[in-house]
């Protein structure tokens, strides 16, 4: 299935080439061809949709997560509240899927676990001899993408209000 905006993916793949425009270290996402670009924004957004998220679902039929209704959060940047407009898909959203899709553009074979292969292992003294030279392993989720959506995200379990509780004695 081809990309199908706010089907499939919270972006088209016109606005992600221009986020990488201006974004530095995305020159693999201009050597990467269209129908790769498509499938990671995809790929991304299944990702990055899989939250427990502020607010409802605007519609019970809809694909994706968002939009949303009563999404309400603190920005802490701005200092204050900020309320999601129940047609919109927030731009810290899609900033979050354009960062994961140039992760899995950059990782390639990341979803299928064999970003790390090893030659030999050894018990006694204990030495790995890694063929890949990967000595640590890739997060499927890196923080650059999961940093713009954290203040999108329920916290606790207080209703589905965003509210931790938790008793000090």
């Amino acid at each position: 299935m081809a990309l199908v905006l706010n089907t499939n993916s919270y972006v088209e793949l016109a606005d992600a080439d221009e986020y990488f425009d201006t974004r530095i270290d995305s020159a693999a996402w201009f050597d990467a061809s269209d129908e790769v670009k498509e499938q990671a924004l995809v790929t991304a957004t299944q990702l990055i949709d899989d939250h427990a998220w502020i607010g409802a679902a605007v519609s019970s039929s809809q694909a994706l997560a968002w939009p949303r209704k009563n999404a309400v959060y603190w920005d802490s940047r701005l200092g204050m509240q900020v309320s999601i407009e129940e047609d919109a898909v927030p731009n810290l959203v899609k900033v979050a899927v354009y960062e994961q899709s140039l992760h899995l553009v950059n990782n390639e074979d990341l979803l299928a676990g064999t970003t790390q292969t090893f030659e030999s292992i050894s018990v006694g003294s204990i030495s790995l001899s890694d063929s890949n030279s990967d000595v640590t392993r890739t997060s499927i989720k890196p923080s650059v993408a999961m940093k713009p959506i954290r203040p999108l995200i329920r916290r606790g379990s207080a209703g589905g209000t965003g509210s931790a509780w938790w008793r000090s004695n």
